[in-house]
């Protein structure tokens, strides 16, 4: 799986969780734009990261 699939499929994960997620998207190979339901977004590192990692590094901001 690549790491652009996995963040398609984290997205849909978290946008059907009702958290306050509208989107995940994978900006470039080391960052993922988070998009809030306030229309604020978040740009996370994940360079280096393993699959479980970037999950690890997304829900820090999801809270």
């Amino acid at each position: 799986m690549s790491k652009d699939e996995f963040i398609n499929i984290f997205e849909l994960t978290l946008v059907s969780a009702n958290l306050d997620i509208t989107g995940l998207s994978l900006v470039d190979d080391s960052h993922v734009q988070i998009a809030f339901k306030g229309g604020g977004k978040k740009k996370v590192n994940i360079k280096a990261d393993s699959y479980g990692a970037i999950i690890v590094d997304v829900m820090k901001y999801v809270f």
